[in-house]
């Protein structure tokens, strides 16, 4: 091989091993996306499996225990007497079509809030006298307009999870219940939310099967890279050696001249 076309060769060896080198580069960035998105699924999985939930015990006659368990909603705690109030004790309720405050009903449909017309103030009432008069608070509370918790369970059991909401009975006393204090709640409990476990299950195997078939193909494209990569390395330091005799042939060659 003489010296020019050597040098072509050269050149083209080098081109071809920036090429290479670069997709492999551009694997790696590829496997390191996979690796955050196996991260991600697998957080999700976590959050999803370790998840907890609020349930409310419910009057519940077909029951052999009288009451049946159901998870917390705005509706179904009210119906045992139970309000949202925040930290400055104002109650949280939600509010019709027609901008009027919904006042909630226990399970034998008595209104648990008497709410003032001029005030715009609410009274609770925690049941009725012996002639059938209901029982109202003393005390006077602010209304607000809770509905964007109220509407969404999941947003209210997580509201009072994290203490941004509080709840307390109507029928027995006024004082927030925190979710410190759920465990000595008869009514209620905070427990592992299992519904969407199977949900999440599937998930989780579908993409960690689907991110491992994408990271053995790159893993087979890198390896296939990396073959290439040593042969042109041998090949090019060969034509390098090639050239370098050339050289010291054609300097001996003037050198004795």
């Amino acid at each position: 091989m003489g010296l020019s076309s050597s040098q072509g060769r050269l050149l083209m060896l080098t081109s071809r091993l920036n090429d290479i080198e670069l997709s492999e580069v551009m694997i790696a960035q590829r496997q390191a996306r996979l690796a955050f998105q196996s991260e991600k699924a697998a957080s999700e999985y976590n959050e999803k499996m370790s998840n907890y939930k609020i349930q409310i015990k419910l009057p519940d006659s077909n029951s052999d225990y009288g009451f049946s368990k159901q998870e917390l909603d705005f509706d179904n705690m009210s119906s045992l007497g139970y309000l949202v109030t925040n930290a400055e004790r104002q109650i949280y309720l939600k509010k019709d079509e027609n901008g009027e405050w919904i006042i909630p009903k226990d399970y034998l449909g008595q209104e648990i809030l008497q709410i003032d017309e001029n005030t715009g103030k609410a009274r609770v009432v925690s049941g009725k006298d012996e002639n059938g008069k209901p029982i109202v608070s003393e005390d006077e509370y602010e209304l607000v307009d809770g509905t964007q918790y109220l509407s969404n369970p999941k947003k209210l059991q997580q509201s009072i999870v994290n203490g941004v909401l509080f709840v307390f009975n109507t029928k027995s006393s006024v004082e927030g219940i925190s979710l410190e204090l759920l465990s000595a709640n008869t009514d209620m409990e905070y427990v592992l939310d299992t519904s969407d476990d199977a949900e999440a299950q599937s998930k989780y195997d579908y993409e960690t099967a689907r991110l491992s078939r994408q990271d053995n193909q790159l893993d087979v494209e890198m390896q296939q890279l990396e073959t290439q990569h040593n042969a042109i390395i041998k090949e090019y330091d060969s034509v390098k050696q090639v050239i370098q005799s050339n050289v010291e042939r054609t300097f001996k060659l003037f050198s004795n001249g």
